[in-house]
């Protein structure tokens, strides 16, 4: 793999990819409980464009209660094998992105 770029760490990206590197399997929901932010399609896009492995399962969401619809939903993450050659290859960035992450995140919920 080649040097990965990481997005800032005030940013959608930043949030959704520090979720990922975590090994987690992140939905527009998760996403939207820990960031505040219900737009997740846009930041994996851009991490996408940017080099970053990631892929996408969809589930089943159940069914619509007006219209009757099955529904569906996506989950993103790195496939297993990926992200362990990536915390090879990046080591201590990808502790110090994650924890600038989840330092920010002590900051906003400490200032309301």
């Amino acid at each position: 793999m080649t040097a990965q770029k990481f997005p800032s760490v005030k940013s959608l990206e930043g949030a959704a990819l520090a979720m990922i590197l975590s090994g987690l399997k992140v939905s527009h929901l998760d996403f939207q409980s820990d960031s505040r932010s219900y737009c997740l399609r846009h930041p994996i896009y851009k991490l996408r464009e940017a080099g970053w492995p990631i892929v996408d399962e969809t589930r089943p969401g159940g069914i619509a209660r007006y219209s009757g619809r099955r529904t569906h939903y996506k989950v993103y993450f790195i496939e297993p094998m990926k992200l362990i050659a990536l915390k090879k290859e990046l080591g201590n960035r990808l502790d110090k992105f994650i924890a600038a992450i989840d330092e920010l995140e002590r900051r906003i919920v400490n200032e309301h």
